[in-house]
């Protein structure tokens, strides 16, 4: 199963899902100061999720091939530790999802920012999903993408969020991404990127785990985190960070059902499997 994620320097397992780290394999390992940098905040707001290839042939616009189950390993780590290392660009991930479901971590995700994604890099974990020659990917390594998602928002108190369709890249995230919280795409914030970086299927699969689609255009997000704040009598900023997140954790049973609030002992509006036993009750 692999011994865990590296979090400020330890080991902590992700359940239900093998993740092996640099400690494990050194190959693993980016370069400090390329392809990441010491992390200058400690409040991380984003996964921000990638794939390898895109669609197929870059500028070819078909769907991407989504296979059934787990495709076989494809030493994905190692292959993206060493693309990483040989590029010229600082580049780099936190993490990346082999075909067979099992991930790697190369960057430690609480203290170290990877080359991932430009302006997003201080305040996000970057997955990468790897992709076969011909841009394919599994289902199954998809559904590892969620799970590890779900850790990922809870470890870090990143509300379960994702923007409700592809629209191109938004210039409210291609700006400045201190106000934005959420599971997003490469795609959404960078205009060379292409729709396939990750493509939909990753967040019509977040959206069917009960992740909230908010229009970020048009600060969809913002103006439904203040109505929430007014409600938790907490400063209505549109940003649920970390005071947010101590009100919700403070709700009573009652309080979060009339709310509609389900994953309110985490710090989170929505709750999924793996998180503990915490649905309202009167």
């Amino acid at each position: 199963m692999g011994t865990g994620v590296i979090v400020n320097g330890k080991r902590e397992l992700v359940p239900g899902l093998s993740v092996a780290n640099w400690l494990d394999n050194p190959i693993l390992r980016l370069r400090k100061g390329e392809d990441f940098r010491e992390r200058r905040t400690p409040w991380i707001r984003q996964i921000i999720l990638h794939t390898t290839k895109g669609i197929p042939g870059g500028g070819d616009d078909r769907e991407q091939d989504i296979r059934s189950g787990f495709g076989p390993p494809a030493d994905a780590g190692e292959r993206c530790a060493r693309w990483w290392s040989k590029s010229a660009a600082p580049a780099g991930a936190h993490l990346v999802v082999d075909h067979d479901g099992k991930i790697f971590c190369c960057v430690d995700l609480e203290t170290e920012a990877a080359q991932h994604a430009k302006h997003a890099n201080q305040t996000s974990i970057g997955v990468e999903i790897y992709q076969g020659s011909s841009a394919d990917l599994y289902m199954g390594q998809l559904e590892n993408v969620v799970l590890l998602c779900d850790w990922l928002t809870k470890r870090f108190g990143i509300q379960r969020q994702v923007p409700d369709r592809y629209i191109g890249p938004l210039p409210r995230l291609m700006a400045n991404m201190d106000d934005v919280i959420g599971v997003l795409g490469h795609r959404d914030l960078d205009r060379s990127r292409g729709r396939g970086d990750p493509g939909s299927k990753i967040f019509y699969l977040l959206h069917g785990a009960g992740y909230e689609d908010l229009d970020y255009g048009v600060s969809e997000d913002r103006d439904v985190w203040r109505r929430r704040q007014r409600e938790l009598a907490v400063q209505a900023d549109g940003i649920p960070g970390p005071r947010t997140m101590t009100a919700l954790r403070g709700l009573g049973a009652a309080e979060a059902q009339r709310l509609r609030v389900t994953g309110y002992r985490q710090g989170l509006w929505v709750r999924r499997p793996g998180d503990e036993d915490d649905a309202p009750t009167v």
